[in-house]
């Protein structure tokens, strides 16, 4: 009985035993199988883009470039004023330009005065047998060989130039004698002649310059110790050297230098 007790027992055991369930699967059996990776297909090199071409020129610039046009148009438009002015009235007198403008230069202002003189020695014949005069317009022409001449000694005559307008006097010269040489003869005609050797300049505010004078043929300048405004101008003759030969008295060139 013990046995198949025993026996029946185990039976009934194994039995038991056999009922079970299984283990579950681990987790990963669990999972669906992967498929195979297929790689990426292969792609060509990709190509830089295309560079853009250069944009086009601005125009910003235009409106400074038409204004410069404009300018120098209206600039030339100017200077061709300018030209025909100056073409038109180039033929004025230089002095008279002067005498608007009180900060131009000195000027030769003797050429237009009107000269009166106390006397005039008669015309003369040169080596070439030309004619010579000694009228007073030759005090003012510029030309130092021609002279204005006088009979005998001139001392405290006058030489009265009166100036077209007003002028400021700052420097009055003289060519003191005959400064002509003969071209025939070669005779030098200053030492012929008398020659003035002290003059005073009179002006119309009654200032008054005195200068004695050195015995050349050279033009003597002197400047005022202040300029001076006058339209008339009196040259005393104060003193003269002896005759040379001639009894005459000769002054070649009378200078003003005014504004």
């Amino acid at each position: 009985m013990s046995s198949a007790g025993s026996g029946g027992a185990s039976a009934a055991g194994s039995a038991g035993a056999s009922v079970l369930p299984p283990p579950p699967p681990p987790p990963s059996s669990m999972l669906p199988p992967s498929s195979p990776v297929t790689p990426p297909p292969l792609r060509s090199p990709v190509e830089p883009p295309p560079v853009p071409p250069p944009a086009p020129p601005s125009n910003d610039r235009a409106p400074i470039s038409r204004g410069v046009i404009a300018i120098v148009a209206a600039a030339a438009v100017i200077i061709l004023v300018m030209i025909v002015a100056i073409a038109v009235g180039g033929g004025g007198d230089p002095a008279d330009d002067d005498a608007g403008d009180g900060s131009a230069a000195p000027a030769e202002v003797a050429a237009r005065a009107e000269v009166e003189v106390p006397g005039t020695a008669p015309d003369g014949v040169d080596g070439s047998g030309n004619e010579v005069s000694y009228a007073a317009a030759n005090l003012v022409d510029g030309d130092p060989s021609t002279a204005w001449r006088v009979e005998g000694d001139a001392t405290d005559e006058e030489i009265v130039l009166t100036l077209p307008e007003a002028r400021t006097i700052s420097e009055v010269g003289i060519v003191n004698g005959y400064a002509k040489v003969d071209d025939e003869s070669g005779d030098r005609r200053y030492g012929q002649n008398r020659r003035v050797l002290a003059v005073t300049w009179i002006f119309d505010d009654g200032t008054e310059a005195s200068y004695d004078l050195e015995q050349t043929t050279e033009p003597q300048t002197f400047t005022l110790d202040a300029p001076v405004e006058t339209t008339t101008v009196r040259l005393r003759i104060d003193e003269v050297s002896d005759p040379g030969g001639r009894d005459f008295t000769a002054v070649g060139e009378i200078s003003l230098l005014g504004r």
